[in-house]
């Protein structure tokens, strides 16, 4: 771990950064660094964040992403590419869980060192301002890191200060309880100095903070409680996510699909998202493109092997007018999308299976020249304006059946009028979990967050979710190989012709292995190569020294 610590250390220190015009990734200022004179600016502070919107990410968006967050929540299936994350066989040996980890780790130290920093390495020059924002966007970052660790493994090792990690890197785990404090201490102080509007688009503001804490004070309301959520947890999300959907002026983008074209990177309904650097360096560029497309002719001819196809009971989650929802998220037979294929006339997906559209933006020619050998243009969200909307509502829903009034009601109709595009049977006059449930799922479905929640909920009501995983979510399940179409198509999430989904065993193989998910298996093992390094993570978690 010790080894693990200092490397990212060194690469805080040697950042190095290129990009599109008029990027704050791209802004390297005279004097950011030189000996003795760590920061001698308020651009040169503003610089030494940067990584922590890509770099300090980037071994986690390289590819765990799709595994933790949507994989593990069978929005996207391959029996070929790491199946083990779908069917809850995964071990302490793999690979992407232990970049997960590594990554995560990253974002903290290297907010830690910037934190640290502020308070010994800056000159005069460098505004009070400035410092303040520099370790509020820092302590985000941490926060959100700790979040995704918290609802991935549980109880995990609290690093306030490197310099503790490097004289002892043996440390043990903190209890989740503390986690979630540490989480909420970081988040507080960010929605308390952050400001209303970035200084460049993509910066952190007061909003995204106040939006965490929302979703973090409503998991913690249900967080192994015996299946009552906390009151007063519920309450302060009710609060926070208030304050973003009634103060901040923000608005939900009109067009679903548009949230996922790089000419709206940083909209306004993104509140915090992955900055990766168009055609940037390894280490600052968005990867995932050729991980996520199923074909080279909706890439301008990019290398694509993905394999991932809708999981099917991920497709059964579409109401029948929720189609520009579907069709932002997965190509189906006959879609029509004007804004890839361009100097073509656009493109007509023709196949009945299901891949992965979200994420596959289009080619160079459709991207101002920015799409290249496994570098997409696009950012990744961690957190936007319709997921505070749906944490509102499932906070009004609190501990009740059901929730028929009221602005969290009116919030999650919001979500749905733009999905629908105000279409069909779009309002809703009441809403229960299971509706919350469905609806997060296909809003967000691809963009690696819904099994985060299903933890989330699966803290709260354990055996609901159990039974939702085992029996209800169709996991491994994958097209019949000897149900070709005429000219030999897999059919992997089939619709008929008037785009009704097509369910029933005739068209499904089971999975070939069984999958018994139990309380044992919500929680990722440690990664096994640092569970060597550290014995500590065999051990009971500790409380965690609070010293503020």
């Amino acid at each position: 771990m010790k080894n693990k610590i200092i490397s990212a250390l060194i690469v805080l220190a040697g950042i190095c950064l290129s990009g599109c015009k008029d990027s704050f990734l791209d802004r390297i200022p005279e004097n950011s660094y030189v000996d003795g004179n760590f920061y001698a600016s308020d651009d040169a502070l503003e610089a030494a964040t940067a990584p922590l919107y890509n770099r300090a990410w980037f071994d986690y968006n390289r590819r765990p992403i799709m595994y933790l967050g949507s994989t593990r929540a069978n929005d996207f299936y391959s029996p070929w590419a790491f199946p083990e994350f779908t069917t809850f066989q995964v071990t302490a040996l793999s690979e992407d869980l232990a970049n997960a980890w590594k990554s995560f780790y990253s974002v903290i130290t290297m907010a830690n060192q910037v934190i640290d920093d502020v308070n010994t390495k800056c000159t005069a020059d460098v505004t009070e301002e400035s410092k303040i924002k520099a370790i509020a966007e820092s302590r985000l970052m941490r926060a959100c890191a700790y979040f995704y660790m918290i609802r991935a493994w549980g109880s995990v090792i609290i690093i306030e200060h490197n310099q503790d990690v490097v004289d002892n890197p043996v440390r043990p785990l903190n209890r989740e309880e503390d986690v979630f404090q540490f989480i909420i201490n970081d988040l507080t102080y960010a929605a308390e100095n952050l400001p209303e509007t970035g200084s460049q688009p993509g910066r952190a503001t007061r909003w995204a903070a106040e939006g965490m804490l929302a979703k973090v004070y409503l998991a913690r309301s249900g967080w192994k409680k015996g299946g009552q959520r906390d009151e007063e947890d519920l309450e302060l999300a009710k609060q926070y996510a208030a304050d973003v959907c009634d103060n901040s002026g923000l608005e939900l983008l009109p067009n679903y699909e548009d949230l996922f074209k790089y000419k709206f990177n940083n909209n306004e309904e993104s509140l915090l998202a992955m900055q990766w650097v168009p055609l940037g360096e390894w280490g600052t560029n968005n990867c995932l493109l050729s991980e996520l497309a199923f074909s080279s002719e909706v890439i301008g001819g990019e290398n694509a092997w993905s394999g991932f196809y809708a999981g099917i009971d991920m497709l059964q989650q579409y109401e029948l007018a929720d189609t520009l929802r579907r069709n932002a998220t997965f190509f189906t037979n006959g879609t029509y999308y004007p804004y890839i294929c361009i100097a073509d006339g656009g493109y007509t997906y023709k196949d009945y299976g299901s891949p992965i559209k979200k994420g596959v933006p289009g080619g160079a020619d459709d991207n101002d020249g920015y799409v290249g050998a496994g570098s997409s243009p696009l950012n990744t969200y961690i957190l936007r304006l319709a997921d505070v909307y749906l944490t509102y509502a499932e906070a009004c829903l609190g501990n009740n059946e059901s929730l028929s009034s009221g602005p969290g009601l009116n919030y999650f109709n919001k979500v749905r009028y733009r999905g629908f595009n105000g279409n069909g049977t779009w309002k809703k006059s009441s809403i229960t979990l299971d509706d919350i449930i469905r609806e997060r799922r296909i809003e967000f479905c691809a963009e690696f967050s819904n099994w985060y929640d299903m933890v989330s909920w699966y803290c709260w009501k354990p055996e609901k979710m159990l039974d939702y995983f085992n029996n209800k979510q169709l996991r491994g399940y994958r097209a019949d190989a000897t149900k070709k179409d005429e000219r030999g198509y897999l059919h992997f999430g089939r619709y008929d012709n008037s785009g009704n989904f097509l369910e029933g065993e005739e068209y499904y193989n089971a999975p070939t292995v069984e999958i018994n998910i139990t309380d044992n298996d919500i929680f990722l093992p440690y990664p096994e190569s640092d569970v060597i390094q550290n014995p500590l993570l065999r051990e009971d978690p500790v409380p965690y020294n609070f010293n503020e």
